[in-house]
């Protein structure tokens, strides 16, 4: 079965084609470099939030408690990526270039989703409080009210990177990109948030050719994904990768309960 095959790799949101395998090449430039790996975090935004859109009307009532938790993981990965962005990436690249509204478009773009995706996570933490009942149809019709917005903007913002490259040696993306990344994920906890990624980054896509992804020591990843993650096994079981990062279809996709 080829990743594509999979129900979550093309809806709602599909995935993207990362620049390094449009232009494959063993010593890929900096800005190449740079937006793959920004693709690679896109698409396990990607696959949690169309892991959650396609099972959410299908989950027993046995299963509301970590699927909310998984939701809540999907929810603050995000937020933590985009205000990685804001507070760190976007003013660094302003300041380094002297361009000043250098990222006003992407940030523009955070704007344009923000309302909706904020109210998918109130509705979260009110679940999470228990003062909601879990509601598949309700949680569907909330992603609908920023899931557009936020496709274009995960597509949008690996166009930006790679237009950086007018900006030639003034930039060392992979050291920015490797900052804002370890701030990121040192903002994540390591057991119920930080495998949202782990075990929804796929391994095999594009024939493996972001295997290595993320870039840390492959002991460390290990550690992450099949030590940490395996703390709270159950809310990971609606991902779209299994502890070896392999992919597999969802298991609730059946009939509504």
């Amino acid at each position: 079965m080829t990743t594509t095959s999979y129900t979550w790799a093309q809806r709602p949101i599909p995935l993207i084609r990362t620049p390094l395998s449009l232009n494959p090449t063993p010593t890929p430039d900096q800005f190449t470099f740079a937006a793959t790996e920004m693709s690679n975090v896109h698409n396990c935004i990607i696959r949690a939030f169309n892991s959650i859109y396609l099972q959410a009307p299908h989950i027993p009532p046995s299963h509301h408690t970590p699927f909310i938790n998984y939701m809540l993981a999907a929810y603050t990965g995000l937020k933590a990526h985009h205000e990685g962005e804001e507070s760190f990436f976007f003013p660094e690249l302003e300041r380094i270039t002297g361009e000043k509204d250098l990222m006003d478009a992407n940030i523009s773009q955070h704007a344009d989703f923000h309302s909706g995706f904020e109210a998918f996570g109130k509705w979260l933490q009110e679940l999470k409080n228990g003062r909601e009942i879990y509601d598949g149809d309700k949680c569907v019709r909330l992603l609908d009210a920023f899931i557009g917005p936020l496709s274009s903007h995960l597509n949008d913002e690996i166009s930006t990177i790679l237009q950086l490259s007018k900006y030639g040696d003034l930039l060392d993306l992979r050291k920015l990109g490797k900052a804002e990344g370890d701030k990121v994920m040192g903002t994540l906890n390591k057991t119920t948030q930080l495998p949202v990624f782990f075990l929804n980054h796929d391994l095999t896509y594009e024939n493996g050719l972001h295997a290595s992804f993320p870039p840390i020591p492959g002991v460390v990843t290990w550690v992450l994904r099949e030590g940490f993650a395996r703390w709270n096994a159950s809310w990971w079981q609606f991902a779209t990768c299994g502890f070896d990062g392999r992919p597999r279809e969802l298991p609730f996709l059946g009939q509504k309960s």
